[in-house]
């Protein structure tokens, strides 16, 4: 078979997390990832275990969709910990599913089966898009176990429907119709999924996730899950496919959300449509992963580092600060600036005063509560790609390591890193014999001085900066190679006069005293063990930042501690910054609120609101500054629950 991927994924059955990254997913496996049925429906029901979920409106898809989130998750979770609990947990669904294929193939519940969009109460159909959900974890399943019972069932249903997919949600099932075709070579594949591409393009000209929607200039206002999940078309059918037109619409898509959506943390802003980058714009748990995941499609369809930086900057900061640091609770909408958080604190103008930005087992909608434990999965699953003939490719970076061979010669590749705390970044070669191979590694497009050394001498080829560097020699056991990424502090420049400050790539946020009260009102979606939770502030948070572009590495001191325990719970880098408090710039407090929910009509809302208020008017900004210049300390972004990220600029 042909493919015009520049890389392509490595099984999971060779990638073993360490380090902070193995916490991280042990901590997921002990709270919502392996225990989500505390979240209640559709958590605590069979989920794809049946044939028919049953909820209080009637059959319905989405109790699909939000369960196959969380089997998705699960599954990686367990595979990459090697947990029998979390895989077992998950098989006991995928299992259910591939035991009770009808006879043309068709997998899952009965319901989902039919094409008769009067049943969805949505203008689109929903009906097959809960099936890409779910074959991700078949699809990774088949990389950890090498099944081929997984691909051989795939194939049948895709080839034994009648369905066209030619829905905006249903054509996403192009994903495992061309993931298929990688396999199994089956050109069927690719023109079932070029069909569906075209007659969902053909049917829906006019959204934003249409082919020339995304290959044009404007300004997309779609739905954020939607929009990221449609955004990796072009790069998944290019790859099978050859067709420039497809990829550069993704690379668009993904451009343009940079251009007019992207916020300080790394996540486009999706409440609950793509918005601005105002510091109280937000975004949904769901579009981490949902746009990380998109992202990993476009780095293997051009092999270009800026999409690698991106996940890397996602995974890092909007990620681990959507959840509570024990993975028991997530916010569904999660904001660079938010100094408050409970069941009213919500300040968008989708459901304004609503839960949606609480820390909760089940914070809003159910799709959040499921799909936030695939984000740092995902990450460590696509760590390592590998590239032409006998490339190995380190895509992303983070403590593990990697078992594949070269040839018939086995080779591990240990990586020994507290990036992105530091910027050294081991990497150990183990092999019973010399191994010819390239060892190709991502330059991160911030980093300008990048070194790499090989058994302690610089390597021939100067790094440059957002590419990636090949390492092409026959490599002795216990070979060396020295990855350093030096973090210099960068000034960011937001919407009402806001800064922000990154290093590498983390951003930085106060560090707030955060008081944590259970909300003992949720009870149908919450347990003792995992509570929904109201944060509320206990130090001062109201500062303006005294510095700028030009005197930020001067006056801004970086702070550097043991790298031990949990680095999102005691990070060990902070930033010593000055700053001044603002006079009047406090928690926006309300008896009454409008807001947009679920539609155009305003609502209007009574009762006690506490909101997080927008940054200072920067013309009156000088008035109300104290005269004292105190110093604040900023802790990676990941590292907060409550926290300002874009902060006022005190003036000079």
């Amino acid at each position: 078979m042909q493919s015009w991927n520049v890389l392509g994924e490595v099984p999971l059955s060779g990638v073993s997390p360490e380090g902070w990254l193995r916490r991280f997913l042990e901590v997921q496996r002990n709270g919502l990832t392996g225990h989500l049925e505390a979240a209640g429906f559709p958590f605590n029901s069979p989920g794809w275990a049946t044939r028919e979920v049953k909820h209080e409106t009637g059959t319905y898809w989405w109790p699909y969709e939000q369960t196959a989130y969380w089997v998705d998750g699960m599954i990686r979770c367990g595979r990459l910990l090697g947990d029998d609990f979390l895989v077992g947990k998950a098989r006991t669904q995928i299992d259910y599913v591939l035991q009770r294929a009808d006879k043309d193939g068709y997998l899952g519940p009965s319901f989902l089966k039919t094409e008769d969009r009067s049943q969805t109460g949505w203008q689109y159909s929903f009906n097959r898009w809960p099936h890409v959900v779910f074959f991700r974890a078949l699809m990774v399943e088949y990389g950890a176990t090498g099944d081929e019972g997984l691909v051989r069932a795939l194939h049948k249903h895709y080839l034994g429907t009648a369905h066209s997919h030619s829905d905006q949600r249903d054509a996403l099932n192009i994903e495992m119709m061309v993931w298929l075709y990688h396999q199994t070579g089956d050109r069927r594949m690719v023109r079932q999924a070029v069909r569906a591409f075209d007659a969902m393009n053909e049917r829906l000209p006019d959204l934003d996730t249409s082919l020339e929607a995304q290959l044009s200039p404007k300004r997309p206002t779609e739905h954020g899950v939607s929009y990221c999940e449609s955004a990796k078309l072009g790069a998944v059918l290019y790859g099978a496919t050859g067709e420039k037109k497809y990829l550069r619409a993704s690379v668009n898509a993904v451009a343009k959300m940079e251009r007019f959506s992207m916020l300080a943390d790394g996540i486009p802003s999706s409440s609950e449509k793509l918005r601005g980058k105002d510091p109280l714009d937000s975004h949904e748990a769901c579009v981490i992963s949902d746009f990380t995941w998109s992202c990993g499609y476009l780095l293997m369809a051009t092999g270009q580092a800026r999409y690698a930086d991106l996940i890397e900057r996602a995974c890092f900061n909007a990620g681990p600060g959507a959840v509570k640091n024990d993975f028991r609770a997530a916010q569904y909408f999660s904001c660079p600036n938010q100094v408050v958080s409970d069941k009213t604190s919500n300040h968008n103008l989708f459901s304004r005063g609503h839960i949606f930005m609480r820390y909760a087992p089940n914070p809003a909608t159910e799709c959040c509560a499921g799909n936030v434990n695939r984000f740092m999965p995902n990450f460590a699953a696509r760590m390592w790609m590998r590239g032409a003939d006998d490339e190995i490719v380190a895509a992303l970076y983070a403590p593990g390591r990697l078992s594949t061979t070269v040839g018939k010669t086995p080779v591990t590749i240990v990586e020994e890193t507290a990036y992105p705390f530091r910027d050294r970044v081991e990497f150990q070669v183990r092999t019973p014999a010399p191994a010819a191979f390239a060892l190709v590694l991502r330059i991160p497009g911030w980093c300008r001085n990048a070194r790499v050394l090989v058994n302690g001498q610089p390597w021939r080829a100067k790094p440059k900066a957002g590419t990636f560097l090949t390492i092409r020699r026959t490599f002795d056991n216990n070979d060396r190679v020295t990855l350093v990424l030096p973090m210099a502090l960068k000034l960011t420049h937001w919407p009402h006069g806001g800064i922000a400050i990154e290093r590498g790539p983390l951003v930085f946020a106060l560090k707030i005293a955060e008081r944590w009260v259970v909300d003992p009102s949720e009870t149908a979606k919450a347990t003792k063990e995992f509570p929904a939770w109201g944060v509320y502030p206990e130090s001062t948070w109201n500062y303006a930042l005294a510095v700028d572009a030009k005197t930020l590495a001067d006056r801004v001191e970086v702070v550097e501690s043991p790298c031990a325990g949990d680095p999102w719970v005691n990070p060990p880098i902070s930033l010593r910054v000055p700053a001044r408090r603002v006079k009047g710039w406090k928690l926006d407090v309300r008896r009454e609120v409008e807001g947009m929910y679920p539609g155009p009509a305003v609502e209007k809302r009574r009762g006690h609101f506490t909101l997080t208020p927008q940054l200072p008017d920067p013309a009156t900004l000088g008035k109300r500054l104290g005269g004292k210049l105190e110093t604040v300390t900023l802790v990676p972004y990941g590292s907060t629950h409550l926290r300002v990220t874009v902060f006022p600029q005190a003036p000079r």
